[in-house]
């Protein structure tokens, strides 16, 4: 049967996370970032790490307000980070009502987790340069078909815009941390 920690033990948990700066969950203890400790890092460094990546998540805010979370296919161009989709999926339709989004790579070894807002920037065909990129990056046998310049399903493109990405490796968490902030 769980049984429910005293007031006193978890008041004593409490002041040991805020003057370790470890975040307790469960019995797992994980150092947190603190907003001071990071380096900072020029946005440049941070879409390096973006462009080569084949498959990025991305979090999006249901009607609810709950998190909507789904695979996505995406490209580098200049200096900013498109990704499309059709008008009719759920992502899209979250995207319409509330442009705001995370979008981070597969990989918990070298995470890159960046937060903005989503700009609709029309169909894909429009944009004909990206379409040129994805079509490069996305060149394995049977991708065409997932692609906008092949399936014109894929009705809209869209544009991050970042305002603050974290990184690090898993590998030496407590040195590798970095951060990027738009500013804004």
């Amino acid at each position: 049967m769980f049984k429910r920690p005293s007031e006193h033990a978890q008041e004593s948990t409490r002041r040991l996370a805020q003057s370790t700066g470890t975040v307790i969950w469960r019995n797992a203890r994980m150092k947190s970032m603190p907003d001071n400790s990071p380096q900072g890092v020029p946005w440049s460094e941070v879409i390096a790490v973006l462009a080569p990546a084949r498959n990025y998540w991305l979090n999006v805010v249901s009607p609810v307000g709950s998190p909507h979370v789904s695979p996505v296919w995406g490209a580098v161009f200049g200096e900013h980070l498109y990704f499309y989709t059709s008008r009719s999926t759920v992502k899209a339709r979250n995207l319409a009502r509330d442009s705001r989004a995370a979008l981070h790579l597969e990989s918990a070894e070298n995470v890159v987790i960046i937060h903005g807002r989503v700009e609709d920037i029309g169909q894909p065909r429009l944009s004909s340069a990206v379409v040129a990129v994805l079509d490069t990056k996305y060149d394995e046998p049977g991708d065409v078909g997932y692609l906008p310049g092949g399936n014109q399903s894929f009705d809209v493109l869209y544009r991050f815009q970042p305002q603050r990405a974290l990184l690090w490796r898993l590998a030496d968490f407590e040195t590798s941390q970095r951060r990027w902030n738009s500013g804004r």
